[in-house]
């Protein structure tokens, strides 16, 4: 099994910048089951909070790690 699920999941735990057709997500992996990929963001403002987003696997465009 050398699919790109599986190669993700080896980014676990690390920064990575994900791109799609409509957005770029920031943030450390935190899964990557069933197809999608789940990524703690860290949202800059008045205070800082921390989301979660799901991103499908099929809507990636790119990925950089982030250093």
């Amino acid at each position: 099994m050398n699919s790109f699920e599986d190669q993700l999941q080896l980014f676990i735990g690390v920064n990575l910048e994900i791109a799609t057709d409509n957005a770029l997500f920031e943030g450390i992996v935190v899964s990557v089951r069933n197809g999608v990929v789940e990524l703690e963001e860290t949202v800059l403002g008045y205070e800082r909070a921390n989301r979660f987003v799901i991103i499908p696997l099929s809507s990636i465009n790119f990925i950089k790690v982030v250093l």
